[in-house]
């Protein structure tokens, strides 16, 4: 007896070539050609590399968007609407006001741009402002934006009043701890 242990089979991919089985391939192949043939094949080629390409952008998103902080994509999420809303915003400078003290964010020759160009300089800026000013401003006015209530009320009336941007901050964050 020979003490080396017994070698295992080796296994070959064996592929299946019985006759039936090809002719019912072939006819299977040949009724699901004949459901499409109205399809120009040759395209196909086409639509693999814009496949390839949506997936090679929509990975390139995923790890841009990764490096981003949390706080970050919701403020970017969450300004365009915000900055929009005629009541806590009306006129630009009001806009200018708070990207200044909410934010850090300043923006140059202001007084030339539109409202929608203010509240995209501003949106691409956030990444930059400082961490910290994101968080309180996260804080701050992260249910305002749903909030059609009392603290939305008093809000507008705060400002209404004359109350800067970074007082009515203050004072929400005071009211929040």
């Amino acid at each position: 007896m020979s003490d080396q242990p017994n070698p295992k089979p080796i296994r070959r991919n064996l592929k299946r070539s019985e006759p039936k089985a090809l002719i019912r391939f072939i006819e299977e192949l040949s009724w699901l050609l004949s459901t499409y043939d109205d399809l120009d094949f040759r395209a196909l080629s086409t639509l693999a590399d814009q496949l390839s390409t949506a997936q090679r952008a929509n990975s390139n998103l995923r790890s841009h968007s990764a490096g981003r902080q949390p706080t970050t994509q919701l403020l970017v999420g969450v300004l365009p609407s915000l900055l929009t809303d005629e009541k806590l915003f009306p006129t630009n400078e009001d806009i200018i006001e708070f990207s200044g003290l909410a934010l850090g964010i300043t923006i140059p020759r202001w007084h030339k741009k539109s409202k929608f160009e203010l509240i995209g300089h501003i949106v691409c800026s956030t990444e930059q402002a400082d961490p910290t000013r994101l968080q309180n401003l996260v804080r701050a006015v992260g249910d305002l934006m749903d909030d059609k209530g009392e603290r939305r009320r008093t809000l507008e009336a705060q400002r209404k009043s004359g109350m800067s941007w970074n007082e009515v901050i203050q004072k929400i964050l005071d009211t929040e701890a």
